[in-house]
């Protein structure tokens, strides 16, 4: 397991918006447990440095074990061969977003004449699509929305002649319209040398055009996790802050495992919820029939296997 500690180690992140929790108790736990004389942290009771579960890692780097170190070497040879197009393909929640900031901070930290710049392309259409990919390259222009991509594919020709490559990483490339989707065409018909990676969710990739798919030069899969990917990433984000090789028994993984279908995401929130629900019940280490106990108390909606225990209406984990 030790062996995905790397030195880019940190926290870790995943796409999309976080999956709503809703508390079955009046309490619902909160971010902090009640203790006698006072409010005591749950931190505190893990004897844990920072909060090990996170949505976000860009602060505090990337867990890049197994399927994640895949990904991105795959993306570093699309990168270094100068390939046109590559897709990112996986389910909601596994990651995609992560890799993209990851990597993109990587190559523009530690590769010269190269910007490698990431654009959301949540809630776009063909009329502010050029301006979200112009006020990402750090060009402000105001007119028509024709213009404004001549102003784009000028500065991306001026950075080839002197040398200089771009990398264009669209994130959450879903629910675009047609017109935008052959908007960006314009960027991938050139011949100048730059080059764009997409995400894409699994159910969405139906959506796209066919002749998009068909210039896709390297497809990039992001599973879930496996079994003993959760396992090396639990050690990993533990020792990371300070907190014991116990603190999550074998068959407590396992059973998180289950309940999250493998999702980098739900996995962080049901452990996250489990080390507040520990802290309050004063544990010593987090188990299988606490993992239960917390899936009871919260209705969280954590894939197409949904515990028997659940009777209530399930929210949707995204």
């Amino acid at each position: 397991m030790k062996m995905f500690l790397k030195k880019w180690g940190g926290g870790i992140g995943f796409d999309g918006p976080a999956c709503e929790l809703k508390p079955r108790t009046n309490d619902g736990l909160g971010l902090v447990a009640r203790a006698k004389g006072g409010i005591m942290s749950y931190l505190s009771h893990w004897k844990l440095n920072r909060s090990p579960f996170v949505l976000s890692g860009t602060q505090r780097g990337v867990f890049t074990g197994g399927t994640i170190e895949e990904a991105m070497a795959r993306l570093e040879f699309l990168a270094d061969q100068r390939k046109k197009f590559g897709m990112i393909l996986g389910p909601s929640g596994v990651g995609k977003s992560t890799l993209l900031e990851y990597f993109s901070a990587r190559r523009n930290a530690h590769v010269p004449r190269e910007q490698v710049v990431l654009v959301d392309m949540s809630c776009v259409n063909e009329e502010n699509i050029a301006f979200r990919v112009a006020a990402a390259l750090g060009l402000t222009y105001q007119g028509s929305s024709n213009a404004c991509w001549t102003e784009v594919q000028d500065y991306l020709f001026s950075r080839t002649s002197i040398g200089h490559r771009t990398l264009l990483l669209l994130d959450n490339f879903v629910d675009l319209q047609d017109q935008a989707v052959s908007a960006l065409s314009k960027l991938w018909c050139s011949k100048a040398h730059w080059s764009t990676v997409i995400s894409v969710d699994d159910e969405a990739i139906v959506n796209l055009p066919r002749w998009l798919l068909e210039q896709c030069d390297l497809k990039i899969e992001l599973p879930p996790w496996d079994l003993g990917q959760t396992a090396d990433y639990f050690e990993f984000a533990i020792s990371r802050e300070g907190g014991r090789e116990d603190l999550f028994d074998a068959q407590s993984i396992t059973r998180i495992q289950e309940l999250s279908d493998g999702i980098p995401r739900r996995i962080v929130q049901i452990a996250g919820l489990a080390l507040v629900a520990g802290a309050v019940r004063k544990c010593q280490r987090i188990t299988a029939d606490l993992v239960e106990q917390v899936c009871e108390e919260f209705t969280v909606s954590v894939g197409p296997k949904f515990p028997t225990f659940w009777s209530e209406p399930q929210l949707n984990a995204g």
